[in-house]
């Protein structure tokens, strides 16, 4: 499921307290709903946020998201705080779960009419890249916290079916092997 950005105002704007930055986390970094749930303040490293290898997904390497400023700015805020445990609180001051994730989304989805899942935010963030955000596979691949570029590769392949995607890749090589000169 990928989000216009109307499409993502409109599930902002159903959305209520905490769930908010959540959602805006998720969508402005990509990472994945579990690492968002559980970052806390001794993750975050400047314009990082670092996980120990033992606490990324497959335990075998670290993974490093990249905050752009907006993101940074939340978990900032939301560091100052809590000094300890997970940033991401809900409106009872619990650590979010994906059960209670997926409920709050499934309400959501009711009021904008649109099915609204958590992974939205991180494949609309990928589509986005690849699409208008001229980000290369390799380094989304990286950003996304994947070792290679097969995942990436095998999810979004559906961009090489948009004939208007491919049209605008096409003019961008020539555009930029010509300002390369």
């Amino acid at each position: 499921m990928v989000y216009t950005s109307d499409q993502w105002q409109q599930i902002k704007d159903a959305a209520t307290g905490p769930l908010v930055e959540l959602l805006d986390f998720l969508y402005l970094t990509g990472c994945r709903p579990k690492e968002a749930r559980i970052v806390e303040k001794k993750h975050l490293h400047d314009d990082l946020v670092l996980f120990p290898a033992d606490e990324s997904k497959g335990e075998t390497a670290p993974r490093v998201i990249f905050l752009p400023p907006e993101a940074k700015e939340i978990l900032d805020r939301l560091a100052t705080d809590r000094p300890t445990g997970t940033l991401f609180l809900n409106a009872r001051n619990n650590p979010w779960t994906k059960d209670a994730i997926k409920c709050r989304l499934r309400r959501i989805s009711e009021k904008v009419g649109l099915r609204v899942i958590a992974y939205g935010a991180r494949h609309s963030y990928a589509t986005n890249a690849l699409t208008t955000g001229g980000v290369d596979l390799i380094s989304l691949a990286h950003l996304m916290g994947h070792k290679d570029t097969a995942m990436v590769s095998r999810v979004y392949s559906h961009l090489t079916k948009n004939p208007d995607f491919l049209r605008a890749q096409a003019r961008n090589a020539i555009k930029k092997r010509d300002e390369a000169g």
